[in-house]
């Protein structure tokens, strides 16, 4: 303990900017790992999810950037007509979400209102945790309860079974909904052009879309819902007439994408970030790498006196190793406590802006996917460490104690 406090005090902190150098750089090449291996693990999961959709003859609606048009110029009689060829000419699955509706919880929360049809549904339905899945054969007509999902998050104050009345931002009215299933903790989607994108559905309640429900629903959802629509069982030729089909009813173009089209677009700026990514942690851990030899051999050379007589009063090579272990892997340690505490921070905030499609339940509001990559981060700490150890270990066995015998 006596020798480690000398190496402690008298070489690794003899200049406390090298040591608080050497932190700011551990903490910065730990975030680039921990940003790194997170941003991998969420596009694996999109991709995992995505899967549903890669099949021959699947397409994927998008609004084209650079069509100009305005809600408020498009009549219901012709967006309807999109949705009657829809219906008799096509298969295609509807999934949009974001509208948001008041609805009292204990949360406070915002809730966003989801809506799928039963093709959507049948692809990549939410896993529930309690009761049923959706079901689509109500009758809006006569004013039936709408069989509705909760989310985790507002099953306590909408458990099981329970039936409400909710204001639905689609129609424009008050509905009455019965609580068929709750959505599993932590659900999760990602955005169909950015994997790594999520919106997590504890707080959201998702609805049944029949077609008499879009041709009662509002001009703005109809419209909303042609985004991200899946088309099945179809080829370019038909899902281009569908696009000039939809240009000339309402106005605008709509990029109609097969899902391996939105996957090399995707990976382009994917492997961009990566890139990015790996060639700044690069320069990090030649800084690190540098500054660390260069402090340690600057520190013993100072105090090469007493270096020379801990040498040979029994301090080993290997005995020095060990402490250049401890004493890295206390800067690693702290490092990586410092990422844990922004990405457990970053988590909260959205409890407390209670923004409802980044609130998450799990220890301080992390994930798997979070831990998943602090562990990746713990795993390069670990190399970086026993890196730096043998290598500054190795330069000081080529100073010659012969400089310390003579002082």
């Amino acid at each position: 303990m006596k020798v480690f406090r000398f190496f402690l005090t008298r070489v690794f902190l003899r200049k406390p900017i090298f040591a608080i150098g050497a932190l700011v750089l551990f903490l910065m090449a730990n975030y680039m790992a921990f940003l790194t291996a997170h941003s991998v693990l969420s596009t694996r999961e999109g991709y995992q999810q995505m899967a549903h959709f890669d099949k021959e003859g699947t397409f994927v609606a998008n609004l084209d950037p650079n069509s100009d048009f305005g809600n408020k110029d498009i009549s219901k009689a012709s967006i309807q007509k999109v949705y009657d060829r829809l219906d008799s000419r096509y298969h295609y699955a509807l999934y949009t979400d974001g509208m948001m509706t008041n609805l009292a919880n204990g949360f406070g929360v915002k809730v966003p209102v989801s809506y799928m049809n039963q093709r959507y549904n049948d692809l990549d339905g939410f896993p529930i945790a309690q009761g049923s899945g959706l079901t689509f054969d109500y009758n809006l007509v006569r004013n039936d309860a709408i069989p509705v999902l909760v989310g985790e998050g507002l099953a306590d104050d909408y458990p099981l079974g329970t039936q409400f009345k909710m204001h639905d931002p689609a129609l424009l009215r008050e509905v009455r909904v019965k609580v068929v299933g709750v959505i599993a903790e932590n659900s999760v989607r990602s955005n169909f052009y950015a994997l790594n994108s999520k919106k997590y559905y504890n707080f959201s309640v998702v609805v049944p879309v029949t077609t008499a429900f879009i041709k009662q629903a509002d001009v703005s959802f109809n419209i909303n819902a042609l985004n991200d629509l899946v088309l099945s069982d179809t080829d370019r030729a038909d899902v281009s007439e569908l696009g000039d089909y939809i240009d000339k009813m309402i106005g605008a173009k709509f990029n109609l994408y097969s899902y391996q089209d939105n996957i090399d677009y995707y990976n382009g700026y994917l492997f961009s970030s990566l890139r990015f990514l790996t060639v700044a942690s690069g320069v990090l851990l030649i800084l690190i790498v540098l500054l660390s030899v260069w402090s340690a051999l600057i520190s013993v050379r100072v105090m090469m006196r007493d270096f020379t007589i801990n040498l040979m009063v029994g301090l080993s090579y290997g005995r020095l190793r060990r402490l250049f272990y401890a004493y890295y892997a206390g800067l690693s340690l702290i490092a990586l406590l410092a990422v844990l505490a922004m990405a457990a921070y970053s988590r909260h905030s959205y409890w407390r802006r209670k923004d409802a499609f980044l609130m998450t339940y799990g220890l301080w509001g992390m994930i798997r996917m979070d831990w998943l990559a602090l562990l990746v981060a713990s795993l390069f700490d670990f190399l970086l460490v026993a890196m730096l150890a043998q290598l500054i270990t190795w330069r000081l066995r080529r100073v010659p104690i012969s400089l310390g015998v003579l002082q």
